[in-house]
This record gives structure tokens, sequence and C-alpha cells, in this order.
């Protein structure tokens, strides 16, 4: 399943999203003297260097057809928190952990191309059809087989449970986004239970972003929709190659789902395993699991001897962020959320970031597109680092520096908490760095470190001033969900920061048919939401993944989503 829409992320160098499948083979090169002129689409061993760069739309995952993929094996990874709550329709299950078992086991209606080219997943949808301009009519044509692992088939109520649970129209239910689904007039029953005809009260573009996933018509009971998924995966509710086995907050075993009408999974099971990114870089070294990010210089140091294994990096369809929180009583001041921005020296985080992995990139401008796109723009532009004009706003607004070199006002510092999550050393030296920032500009962070279990809860309940987070997107049409960030009445904008003028340019966004107005309209929108400070882009980077060599279908890819049946080991 590839959720359409942003999922937060704590921000470490050992995360893993799957992504991509295809049909292609290459060659290695394995020669730690020298880099070959472009990445093979299997990787390159962990001793190359410099590394090279990937090329955008090409598929770093191993692709194999089938026919090359044996039948039988485990493969077990790592993952930052076994979801404490496993229904990712809601705000409180809107994280990657959650997409990462909903990827095996739950219902995805689109598939996309490695450049983002969307087509019915026909498991599932057979056809999805413009039928109507005015008003904007779409009809679904659901696979006859497509049954959820109750026994019931999964029919146009699918569609009209989806709708009413994320339309935002009521307050029964706690949806991460509302975008799209508001603007829907009404779901009925087409010709047979297996078609849906969905009409727009107010037209919404692109519709591919909507309907990505079907919820069951259980979570039309509002009780269970809130909490009816916590701790508790229901196995009956879903409907994929994979059904979840064992699992307790330490462990999860995913293994192929008997009523699976599809072709058959070529894995025997799937294990993911919690832990730490220190914890994650051992155990794959020692061969307790297959995959592993290897997104520093330190980690990929500690793989470079293994013979075994290769490493695959592409273009991460994610950034990286500073969120500020809503009950903090320093940045409930804009003057001081600009101020820390100001504070803070992006490009000094970057060299951090990507100290020894041989890469670059431009700061980022915008949270919803990414420099490596063709759409995107740089929506923070004329921003930079300054920390005398960060001074001048606090002492504009009344602060005077004390003898320990920090502003207070009214006998209280300019103090805060800075979240950071896991024991990943990265993390960690960049929360010292930006603790070192902001000390020359007179505001006293505070490092508090949470394990990597604790993301959800704390991302959730806002107990937080300013955390390190990201938001990871699954499909192109990030300026059309670009809502669920920024307007002040969504769920998952954090920060709750927003005005009525941003709230009316987002909404205004999915109602231009023309992709390119609509991008325009949205770069408008971004640039206004960003210089409210709510959230601060920090960057993007690669995606980069240490595998276990013969692993097939695994690993960046672009926006291809991933067919798990496919996913295995080479014959």
């Amino acid at each position: 399943m590839k959720i359409n829409k942003f999922l937060a992320v704590a921000v470490t160098a050992s995360a893993l999203v799957l992504t991509g499948c295809g049909g292609a083979d290459s060659g290695s090169n394995s020669d730690g003297d020298k880099a070959p002129t472009s990445q093979p689409p299997e990787g390159t061993a962990p001793n190359v260097s410099p590394l090279p760069m990937p090329e955008v739309g090409q598929l770093y995952n191993n692709p194999q057809d089938r026919e090359n993929v044996k039948d039988g094996g485990t493969l077990t990874l790592p993952i930052g928190e076994i979801p404490p709550n496993f229904n990712g329709f809601s705000v409180d299950g809107n994280s990657v952990y959650t997409r990462d078992i909903d990827n095996w086991t739950a219902p995805s209606l689109w598939n996309f191309t490695e450049g983002g080219e969307a087509s019915p997943d026909k498991d599932y949808l057979l056809s999805a059809e413009l039928v109507s301009e005015d008003p904007e009519t779409i009809k679904y044509v659901l696979n006859p087989e497509a049954t959820w692992n109750n026994g019931d088939p999964i029919t146009w109520k699918a569609f009209e449970t989806t709708w009413k649970t994320q339309s935002g129209k009521t307050d029964k239910y706690n949806p991460a986004a509302t975008d799209g689904y508001q603007n829907i007039k009404s779901v009925e029953m087409g010709e047979n239970e297996k078609e849906a005809i969905v009409t727009f009260e107010t037209p919404f573009y692109p519709y591919q972003t909507l309907f990505a996933n079907l919820s069951h018509p259980k979570n039309m009971d509002p009780e269970f929709y809130k909490t009816g998924w916590v701790n508790e995966p229901h196995n009956e509710l879903r409907a994929g190659p994979f059904i979840v086995g064992e699992h307790d907050k330490t462990q999860l075993t995913l293994v192929p789902n008997p009523d699976w009408w599809g072709e058959k999974p070529k894995l025997d099971k799937v294990i993911y395993k919690q832990m730490e990114p220190t914890a994650s870089i051992n155990a794959f070294q020692n061969g307790e699991i297959d995959a592993t990010g290897v997104g520093t210089a330190d980690r990929l140091a500690q793989i470079k001897d293994m013979e075994d294994a290769l490493v695959r990096r592409g273009f991460d369809n994610s950034v990286g962020v500073y969120t500020f929180g809503q009950d903090s009583e320093l940045f409930t001041n804009d003057y001081a959320r600009k101020a820390f921005a100001l504070a803070t020296d992006r490009k000094q985080l970057q060299e951090i970031q990507f100290d020894g992995m041989d890469w670059e990139e431009p700061l980022p401008g915008s949270e919803v597109l990414y420099p490596w796109m063709p759409t995107y723009e740089n929506n923070l532009e004329g921003f930079e680092y300054n920390v005398d004009e960060a001074k001048k706003l606090m002492e504009d607004n009344g602060w005077k520096m004390n003898e320990e070199g920090y502003y207070e006002k009214d006998g209280k510092v300019a103090e805060f908490t800075y979240v950071n999550f896991g024991d990943d050393p990265l993390t960690n030296a960049k929360a010292r760095a930006q603790q070192a920032m902001s000390k020359e500009a007179g505001l006293k962070l505070n490092i508090d470190n949470r394990k990597s279990a604790d993301f959800s809860d704390t991302i959730t309940s806002g107990a937080f001033d300013v955390v390190y987070m990201g938001w990871s997107q699954s499909d192109p049409y990030g300026y059309a969900w670009a809502c669920q960030l920024y307007c002040s009445d969504s769920a998952s904008n954090f920060s709750g920061i927003g005005s009525e003028e941003v709230d009316k340019m987002m909404k205004k966004v999915t109602t231009v048919a023309d992709q390119e107005e609509a991008i325009e309209l949205a770069n408008e929108a971004e640039a206004k939401a960003l210089d409210l400070f709510g959230t601060f882009p920090l960057n993007n980077g690669p995606e980069m993944t240490a595998v276990k060599k013969g692993l097939a279908n695994f690993g960046p890819s672009g926006w291809l989503v991933e067919e798990p049946e496919n996913i295995g080991w080479m014959k």
C-alpha cells in the first residue's frame, strides 16, 4: 500500500522505506579504488569511492522479473517502532512505520512508475474514469476477485467509508488529511457493488490522489476508528499479499495471505525488528537483518569490508524539517520562531549530514516538491542565515541579553526543548550543532533525547518545543496535499501555525485541472506558509540502503510502487 499523503518519520540514518520493483539486470563494480561512472541497478560495493550519484528516473532496487526470484526465504528488516496505532487513515497512525506494514498487507488502488505516472493496480482496481467534468464525476471499477480477509468482497462501500471518515465534516473521526475528500458530494453504487460513482461538489485535481487506499467499512464506527487499531493490526480488515503474524512492541512477522487472489508472494516470511540506529548497523554486520539505512559516512564505513553487501542509493522522496510545538511558551511568538530559523545555519547542518557521503544538494525551499523534480521552486527565496537579524528580532520585542549570554524578558530566559530520537551519532551531532548555533543568537536550547519507539506518541501529543522530523511522500502530487502540512485546520499541521490567507490559497490549488497552473498556485501558497515559520525545511538527501547481495526488487526507485509479492532472493 502506498499512502497518498505525507507520512511523519523520525529522521535517522537508518530509516528504511520500501520502494521499487521492475525488470532489468546489470553487473556490479566492487573496485574499492575507483567508482563506476554510474550506479548499477543492483547497487555498488560499500568500499567504492567516490560513490556515484544516482540519476533521476532510474531504478536502484535490483529490478528482477519474478522468474528470476526464487520461491521461499525470509527477509528481516529493522524498524524504528512497531506502530502503536495501525490505522494509517488516522492522524495517530499516520507514520512511515505504519506504511511499512501496510505496504505488504493492505489494498492500494494505484501504481506509479519511477517517474510518477499513475495506473490502476489491477489486483484491486480495473479502471478509474472521469465520466463527467461538470460536476466532476469519477467511475471506479473494482476487481471482482478483490476481497477483504474476512471474506467480504471489496465494494463501493469501501469508497463510501473512506470518504466519510476522511472528509473532516464531522469530529467523530481524526483523519490525517481531509484534502479532496471534503470536496466530495456523494459516493454511490454503480451498476453493481463493484462499481463506485464519486461525484464532487467542488472540483478536485488530480483525482488519482484520492482513494489510493481503501478503508474497511468497519471504520465507519467512530470509536473503532480511533481506538480499535491500537496495538492491533486486524488481519480480517486487510487485503494484500501478506498478513500479520506474531507481533509485540519489539517484533512483527508477516506471512503470505492464504486468501490472496493475486500472484503468490515469493517470500515465506518478513520480520520487522524494532531497533535503535546503532543496533541496526551492528545487526546488519552480524547477519541478523538483511538491509539497513546507511545515510552517514560512519554507518557506511562500518560495512565497507562486507563482501556480501551492496549499497543502493537514489533521490529520497522526503524532507527533513524542524517543527515547532503548539504548546511551546517561547515559540508561540512569531518573531521567536523566525529568530530560531535565522540562527540556523542549514548549510552547516548539511555538511554534518553529508560528510563523507559524496553528496551535495541545494538548501530546500519546499516541503512538498523536491529539487530533483522539474516542478520544484525555491519558496524560501531570499531567506538567509543571519544571527544578527535573529538577535535584532528578539531585542525589538523586549528581550535583553543576560550575563550567561541568553536573552531574558520578565524574569524568563529564552529557553526551549529540542527533542531528538534514537542513538544515532549523526542526529545527536546535529542537535549539538543546533544548540551551539542557537546560543550564538541568545536562545537556550536544551536537548531531550528520546527512544525511537517514542516518536509517534511525541508527535501526536505535541510534547515538544521544536523537533527534527521528516515528511515522507509516496507520489509526485505533493502540491495537491500541501494543505495537510500547512492549513490551520489540518490535524497533521503539528505546529498549529497557519492563516486564513494560506488556507484559502492552498484549497484553491486542487480546484484547478491544469497541472502547471495548479503547481504555480501551490508554490505561491507555500511561500506564504513558510513565511509563518511553523515548520522549516532543512535537507532532502539520498535514500541509501545497504542490502545483502541477491535481494531483488528492494531499494530506491523514485515513485515506483512496490509489488510486495515480487520481493525476494534471486535464484
